[in-house]
Protein backbone atom coordinates (compact mmCIF):
# COMPACT_ATOMS: atom_id res chain seq x y z
CA UNK A 1 0.00 0.00 0.00
CA UNK A 2 1.65 3.28 -1.02
CA UNK A 3 1.61 6.30 1.29
CA UNK A 4 2.44 9.97 0.96
CA UNK A 5 3.80 12.39 3.60
CA UNK A 6 4.94 16.00 3.69
CA UNK A 7 8.66 16.48 4.26
CA UNK A 8 7.81 18.78 7.18
CA UNK A 9 6.71 15.75 9.20
CA UNK A 10 10.01 13.95 8.56
CA UNK A 11 12.77 16.60 8.69
CA UNK A 12 12.99 16.90 12.47
CA UNK A 13 12.97 13.13 12.95
CA UNK A 14 15.91 12.09 10.77
CA UNK A 15 18.05 11.04 13.77
CA UNK A 16 15.31 8.74 15.07
CA UNK A 17 14.81 7.28 11.59
CA UNK A 18 18.57 6.66 11.20
CA UNK A 19 18.60 4.90 14.60
CA UNK A 20 15.74 2.65 13.47
CA UNK A 21 13.33 4.10 16.04
CA UNK A 22 9.60 4.44 15.31
CA UNK A 23 8.32 7.97 14.63
CA UNK A 24 4.88 9.55 14.62
CA UNK A 25 3.96 10.89 11.19
CA UNK A 26 0.84 11.93 9.32
CA UNK A 27 0.47 10.07 6.04
CA UNK A 28 -2.10 9.88 3.29
CA UNK A 29 -3.03 6.49 1.88
CA UNK A 30 -2.51 6.96 -1.87
CA UNK A 31 -5.16 4.36 -2.72
CA UNK A 32 -7.99 5.83 -0.62
CA UNK A 33 -6.63 9.37 0.08
CA UNK A 34 -7.42 8.76 3.74
CA UNK A 35 -5.41 10.77 6.29
CA UNK A 36 -3.80 8.71 9.02
CA UNK A 37 -1.51 9.53 11.91
CA UNK A 38 0.71 6.51 12.45
CA UNK A 39 3.63 5.26 14.48
CA UNK A 40 5.98 3.78 11.91
CA UNK A 41 9.50 2.85 10.93
CA UNK A 42 10.65 5.11 8.11
CA UNK A 43 13.74 5.12 5.91
CA UNK A 44 14.75 7.49 3.10
CA UNK A 45 15.93 4.44 1.15
CA UNK A 46 13.38 2.70 -1.12
CA UNK A 47 14.31 -0.72 0.32
CA UNK A 48 15.40 0.54 3.75
CA UNK A 49 12.60 -1.16 5.71
CA UNK A 50 12.20 -4.91 5.14
CA UNK A 51 8.58 -5.63 4.31
CA UNK A 52 7.89 -1.91 4.04
CA UNK A 53 5.56 0.00 1.76
CA UNK A 54 6.35 2.94 -0.52
CA UNK A 55 6.34 6.38 1.10
CA UNK A 56 6.27 9.23 -1.39
CA UNK A 57 7.60 12.42 0.17
CA UNK A 58 6.27 15.77 -1.03
CA UNK A 59 7.24 19.33 -0.20
CA UNK A 60 4.87 22.14 0.81
CA UNK A 61 3.82 22.75 -2.80
CA UNK A 62 3.36 19.01 -3.35
CA UNK A 63 6.42 18.41 -5.54
CA UNK A 64 7.21 14.73 -5.12
CA UNK A 65 10.76 13.46 -4.59
CA UNK A 66 12.19 11.38 -7.43
CA UNK A 67 12.20 8.05 -5.58
CA UNK A 68 9.99 6.71 -2.80
CA UNK A 69 11.13 6.19 0.78
CA UNK A 70 10.04 3.11 2.70
CA UNK A 71 7.64 2.84 5.65
CA UNK A 72 6.27 0.07 7.83
CA UNK A 73 3.23 1.17 9.82
CA UNK A 74 3.31 -0.26 13.33
CA UNK A 75 0.06 1.27 14.56
CA UNK A 76 -2.60 3.77 13.57
CA UNK A 77 -3.06 6.37 16.30
CA UNK A 78 -6.64 7.45 15.60
CA UNK A 79 -8.36 10.57 14.32
CA UNK A 80 -7.64 12.71 17.38
CA UNK A 81 -3.87 12.15 17.12
CA UNK A 82 -1.62 14.70 15.48
CA UNK A 83 1.96 14.82 14.27
CA UNK A 84 4.26 17.83 14.48
CA UNK A 85 5.44 19.52 11.30
CA UNK A 86 8.81 21.25 11.22
CA UNK A 87 7.68 23.61 8.46
CA UNK A 88 4.69 25.01 10.38
CA UNK A 89 5.41 26.84 13.60
CA UNK A 90 3.24 28.34 16.31
CA UNK A 91 3.25 31.73 14.52
CA UNK A 92 1.84 30.11 11.38
CA UNK A 93 -0.90 28.36 13.33
CA UNK A 94 -1.79 31.61 15.11
CA UNK A 95 -1.98 33.51 11.82
CA UNK A 96 -4.29 30.85 10.32
CA UNK A 97 -6.53 30.97 13.38
CA UNK A 98 -6.77 34.78 13.25
CA UNK A 99 -7.58 34.69 9.53
CA UNK A 100 -10.36 32.15 10.05
CA UNK A 101 -11.85 34.19 12.91
CA UNK A 102 -12.33 37.15 10.54
CA UNK A 103 -14.83 35.18 8.48
CA UNK A 104 -16.72 33.34 11.21
CA UNK A 105 -18.81 34.32 14.17
CA UNK A 106 -22.34 35.58 14.57
CA UNK A 107 -21.94 38.56 12.23
CA UNK A 108 -20.81 36.66 9.12
CA UNK A 109 -21.66 33.04 9.94
CA UNK A 110 -18.89 32.04 7.55
CA UNK A 111 -20.62 33.60 4.55
CA UNK A 112 -17.85 36.06 3.70
CA UNK A 113 -14.75 34.83 1.92
CA UNK A 114 -11.39 36.52 1.55
CA UNK A 115 -11.56 39.11 -1.24
CA UNK A 116 -9.16 37.45 -3.67
CA UNK A 117 -10.21 33.85 -3.04
CA UNK A 118 -11.05 32.41 -6.44
CA UNK A 119 -11.07 35.71 -8.33
CA UNK A 120 -8.48 34.58 -10.90
CA UNK A 121 -10.35 31.32 -11.53
CA UNK A 122 -13.62 33.22 -11.97
CA UNK A 123 -11.99 35.59 -14.48
CA UNK A 124 -10.57 32.69 -16.51
CA UNK A 125 -13.90 30.85 -16.46
CA UNK A 126 -15.78 33.95 -17.60
CA UNK A 127 -13.33 34.61 -20.45
CA UNK A 128 -13.56 30.99 -21.55
CA UNK A 129 -17.37 30.88 -21.45
CA UNK A 130 -17.82 34.35 -22.97
CA UNK A 131 -15.38 33.49 -25.76
CA UNK A 132 -17.29 30.33 -26.73
CA UNK A 133 -20.82 31.61 -26.35
CA UNK A 134 -22.56 31.99 -29.71
CA UNK A 135 -23.57 35.54 -30.50
CA UNK A 136 -27.16 36.34 -29.68
CA UNK A 137 -29.04 38.22 -32.30
CA UNK A 138 -32.46 39.57 -32.65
Amino acid sequence: MPYEAYIGYLDEQREAMAAGEPIVVEVRDRDTFERKVVRALVSPEPDGIPGGDELWVVDWIENREGAPWSIRVLEELGEEASAARADIGQDDLQAMAEESRKYTGSRYKGSTLPDMLGQEEIRKYHEHVAGRRPPTGG
